[in-house]
């Protein structure tokens, strides 16, 4: 069933290991700069921006939980490895927005529309291997 499964580059291994880096950059940077804003300020970005902070650490929880599920599941060449490798780029996206917001909230809200337009096609991936993956189970019944 899993060489029925058509295969993206995004899901190589080699792809992945230079998403997580890119990601985990991106939170690096933001981080650095979200220290330098609130570095003269008396107040933290928990207590101005305290449900985007929260929603970035749901985001983050997300994306650790769907790296290693996807991990997981290549290790057994799994069909499913590519629903949740959706999962795990649309909450690094989301996780990286979140942060954004907290610096400048017109630039976030530009890059939400990008972000949009990805979860768009994440979405309509994900809904053509879930159909194609309940289609292969069916056919396993008969």
């Amino acid at each position: 069933m899993a060489e029925n499964h058509p295969h993206n580059l995004g899901f190589k291994g080699e792809s992945i290991v230079a998403q997580h880096a890119v990601f985990a950059l991106l939170v690096d940077i933001l981080n650095n700069l979200i220290q330098a804003k609130y570095q003269s300020m008396p107040v933290s970005p928990f207590e101005t921006h305290r449900r985007v902070m929260s929603a970035f650490f749901a985001a983050l929880f997300i994306y650790a939980t769907a790296s290693v599920a996807e991990v997981t599941l290549r290790t057994k060449k799994s069909v499913h490895q590519r629903l949740v490798g959706n999962v795990r780029l649309f909450a690094s996206a989301l996780a990286t927005i979140l942060l954004l917001m907290t610096l400048a909230l017109i630039l976030a809200c530009i890059i939400s529309v990008l972000w949009s337009c990805l979860f768009v096609k994440l979405a309509y991936e994900s809904c053509q291997d879930l159909c194609q993956v309940l289609k292969a189970k069916q056919l396993m019944r008969y």
